[in-house]
């Protein structure tokens, strides 16, 4: 894809260099290619919304048929433990579960036992000396799996959940030595003045457990990724845009960035499908998701 702009082309060329070195990153936290040792195999990669953290895990992770689960922003620990509790009980031997906590800012980060209990999932693995670390979520899960049998086809969720509940407690304590977990987050982790009080001391022994990039791109670079990132992807792979449309779509978007609520990939396939489905007023369309409009 080529652009009337010397500026924009050369943004578009500084997106495929940092979509490059993001992907790497992600490849790598995947356990992607081979490698004699492994400090470590758990991950965050934090940064602003719309640097590609969400869109190239999913793309690595669907390219690459990895066994991932993702848990939503603002999942419940409920919710966390049914999701891993099914991924971890099917897992095949010598194989490894990828857990992704997508927009982790509360879910990882709430406050310092939130944190503490990550701290303890994520710990090493040693299975001489029978260390092997687990998440835990120490309540009931009674009234959780009465509503569960009320349901249909729910068996094997049942049986995941019950199999990690231990005869000296109620809740559910769910070994992760198999477990991959990838944070994306928008916290500067490395900034101290992200966090107070106890948070600010417990972040550091966290980080220790993780290998960790921040991506931080000016507007026009950011431009740039997604620039690059469409150039080489459909939004609506049944309704393909062409060339001409993905380059009157970034530019619009070039032109309005500022204006913009949002600037992700999300926002590309909205715009796109206000181009594929109101083909004759999709620009008026497009001018309502602008600030003061």
């Amino acid at each position: 894809m080529k652009f009337n702009s010397k500026t924009q082309n050369l943004l578009l060329e500084y997106g495929k260099l940092e979509d490059e070195k993001s992907r790497k990153f992600i490849r790598k936290s995947l356990g992607l290619g081979s490698k004699k040792v492994e400090a470590t195999k758990h991950a965050i990669l934090s940064g602003p919304p719309g640097v590609g953290k969400t869109y190239g895990t999913t793309d690595e992770c669907n390219k690459n048929n990895v066994n991932a689960i993702t848990i939503a922003p603002g999942s419940s620990d409920i919710e966390l433990a049914l999701k891993m509790s099914y991924g971890v009980y099917n897992l095949k031997k010598d194989e490894e579960l990828v857990v992704i906590l997508d927009d982790a800012d509360d879910v990882v980060f709430r406050d310092y036992n939130t944190l503490n209990k990550w701290k303890i999932a994520c710990g090493d693995v040693n299975y001489d000396e029978g260390i092997i670390p687990s998440f835990n979520h120490m309540v009931s899960m009674t009234n959780t799996l009465t509503a569960l049998k009320k349901q249909k086809g729910k068996e094997l969720l049942i049986s995941a959940v019950e199999s990690f509940i231990s005869t000296d407690s109620v809740g559910v304590s769910i070994p992760t030595d198999k477990v991959r977990f990838i944070i994306l987050c928008n916290l500067d982790l490395q900034n101290k003045s992200s966090f107070r009080g106890k948070m600010s001391s417990a972040v550091g022994p966290v980080l220790d457990r993780f290998e960790y990039k921040r991506i931080q791109l000016p507007w026009d670079q950011q431009w740039g990724w997604l620039a690059y990132t469409l150039s080489n992807s459909q939004p609506f792979k049944e309704y393909p845009l062409t060339q001409s449309q993905k380059k009157e779509l970034l530019n619009w978007m070039y032109s309005n960035w500022q204006a913009l609520h949002n600037t992700s990939y999300r926002t590309v396939r909205k715009l796109a499908a206000d181009m594929i489905n109101d083909p004759d007023n999709y620009i008026d369309s497009w001018d309502e998701q602008l600030i003061g409009k």
